[in-house]
């Protein structure tokens, strides 16, 4: 039988939904959830930190490996499992490798830990079954995402979870370790709270604006994302929702990337998402968005900007934090991949081909 056969016709909107309560409970659980990884932590003197994963497990990686590195002082690095297998990167003892899989089936990502542990490195699984999955039985610990269910094909809430955790692991040990004190402390978890609790107001407001956009949005057949820090990875991610829900062509770049020929590409036909965060980039995203505008009308740009009377602009009240704005600018790409998907008369929450990973022996 379908996993997916149960499912509301809404089920990823209600992930989405359910996402900032979700964060909540994780931060309240916050001390339980990292104790053991700290602990084994010091124990070991680990001095550098692989995160490994595949589609929205990387990119949650990609997105905070920049925060983890700068508060830890350590070298922290996300790949793709197969690459960092076969790329024989320099590995030991002193190096921790963290798998992460929601569901904990993901046969690269294991394949990357046992390399890992062949090599002398401690490994943790981060996944949201505690089942005893393939991942776990694999790992010498597991973290739960502790986020709840999500049976959706496309994940939504597993991923802010994921970033969460990951966070939650290096601002923990950050405490535990002296880098950070109290009160830098207690003002970092006051500024994720703050983030969190902004979510709703975003979801509310993305949904509006993609009303009003509806009718120009479903006619693209070629989209392309452009972000820059930490949101490069909010870029992956949204692409990799909106194209598994529409099910055409979704591109992403880092914004310098973009710049070296990209744009050559773009035409009347292209539209064009701008995540236009707080940090020293913003005004030159803005200036790409302005620029293209002489090629393509389909311009699409969400920040905090104080634009007048453009529709197509998301210009809302993000908290924009430097450190935490993923967990913001992901919210309207979701919403983008689950109502243009309604639209285009595509059920979002089933696969187009339900049994692919097992055709494939990929999971």
């Amino acid at each position: 039988m379908s996993i997916y056969k149960n499912l509301s016709e809404k089920a990823m909107l209600e992930y989405i939904y359910e996402t900032p309560e979700a964060l909540k409970n994780i931060l309240e659980k916050r001390k339980d959830i990292t104790e053991q990884f700290i602990n084994e932590f010091q124990t070991r003197n680990i001095n550098k930190i692989q995160i490994i994963g595949s589609g929205t497990s990387f990119h949650g990686g990609y997105a905070t490996r920049g925060f983890l590195e700068k508060l830890l002082g350590i070298p922290v690095d996300a790949f793709y499992p197969i690459p960092f297998k076969d790329s024989r990167t320099v590995l030991d003892e002193k190096t921790m490798v963290i798998g992460i899989s929601q569901g904990g089936k993901s046969l690269s990502t294991v394949a990357g830990i046992d390399y890992a542990k062949s090599k002398g490195c401690y490994t943790v699984a981060i996944t949201a079954n505690d089942d005893g999955t393939r991942l776990s039985e694999h790992c010498d610990m597991t973290i739960l995402l502790s986020c709840g269910p999500e049976h959706a094909g496309p994940k939504t809430k597993g991923y802010q979870a994921t970033l969460l955790i990951l966070l939650l692991l290096g601002i923990e040990l950050a405490l535990r370790q002296g880098k950070i004190n109290d009160s830098e402390y207690n003002k970092i978890i006051n500024r994720l709270k703050v983030t969190v609790t902004n979510q709703n107001n975003i979801i509310r407001s993305s949904e509006n604006w993609y009303e009003t956009n509806k009718d120009e949005l479903v006619k693209s057949r070629r989209m392309i994302i452009v972000g820059y820090d930490s949101n490069y990875g909010t870029a992956l991610e949204g692409r990799l929702k909106i194209q598994e829900t529409v099910r055409y062509g979704i591109e992403s770049y880092e914004l310098e990337e973009f710049m070296h020929g990209i744009y050559n590409s773009i035409n009347e036909d292209v539209f064009i998402i701008y995540l236009a965060s707080a940090g020293n980039y913003k005004s030159r995203i803005i200036r790409l968005k302005d620029f293209l505008s002489n090629y393509t009308k389909h311009n699409f740009i969400i920040g905090n900007l104080k634009t007048k009377n453009d529709p197509k602009a998301l210009d809302i009240s993000f908290v924009d934090d430097p450190d935490f704005s993923i967990f913001e600018y992901i919210l309207p790409l979701q919403c983008i991949a689950y109502y243009l998907s309604k639209d285009l008369g595509i059920n979002p929450n089933i696969p187009k081909i339900e049994n692919f990973h097992s055709l494939m022996e990929s999971k």
